[in-house]
């Protein structure tokens, strides 16, 4: 059993498509890759930080003054009136086990909190996140969506349990479990090869 999270894959994503930043460097090397998995604490980003900054700005009102008052009220406005935060999820394919927080759950929706740079139609519509439709399926939640923003504007994303397309994202798993597998003795953080999962919980096969 592997116990892996969807920034982990997206990251395996990047690291397979020799991803590059705006200067043209690979964002994730096989060198970055292997410190993602072993969980190699790094400073953490002015852009990170900003991110992480605007969901307690919207979530819990904490340091709103330093964003646009519009985008803060855009976002809440697409929000349900009451939901809870950091809500845990897990889901099986095949022998890995996908677990990890959404942002928000309210009602029958899910909902991711994104920040970017720059906003392009689609951006998430091959992130590992929305495998988590698969988990919240036994809450009745049947749809993921990312309310982006470049601070500048707000957007919207939406993807269904009943519509989506996870093939992609289940090669890219296969793929990653090859990967853990060929460099296993570079891999110092053991809990993500799981032998002590419950084969009790949820299966999406």
């Amino acid at each position: 059993m592997y116990r892996v999270y969807p920034t982990l894959l997206n990251s395996f994503s990047l690291y397979q498509n020799e991803t590059r930043d705006a200067q043209g460097e690979i964002i994730v090397d096989l060198q970055e890759m292997l410190d993602r998995i072993n969980r190699v604490k790094k400073p953490v980003t002015e852009a990170q930080q900003k991110g992480i900054n605007f969901e307690k700005a919207v979530t819990t009102g904490e340091n709103e003054e330093f964003f646009d008052e519009g985008i803060i009220e855009q976002t809440r406005a697409l929000l349900p009136t009451r939901y809870k935060t950091q809500f845990y999820v897990e889901a099986r394919y095949k022998d890995v086990l996908l677990y990890g927080m959404v942002d928000i759950v309210g009602g029958n929706q899910a909902f991711d909190l994104k920040s970017t740079r720059y906003y392009e139609p689609d951006r998430f519509l091959n992130n590992h996140q929305n495998l988590y439709l698969l988990g919240l399926q036994k809450w009745g939640i049947k749809t993921l969506e990312y309310i982006i923003t470049d601070f500048d504007a707000v957007y919207q994303e939406k993807y269904s349990l009943d519509s989506y397309n996870f093939a992609p994202l289940y090669r890219e798993i296969d793929e990653f479990v090859n990967f853990l597998n060929s460099h296993r003795k570079s891999i110092r953080d053991k809990k993500i090869f799981d032998t002590k999962t419950d084969n009790n919980q949820l299966s999406i096969f």
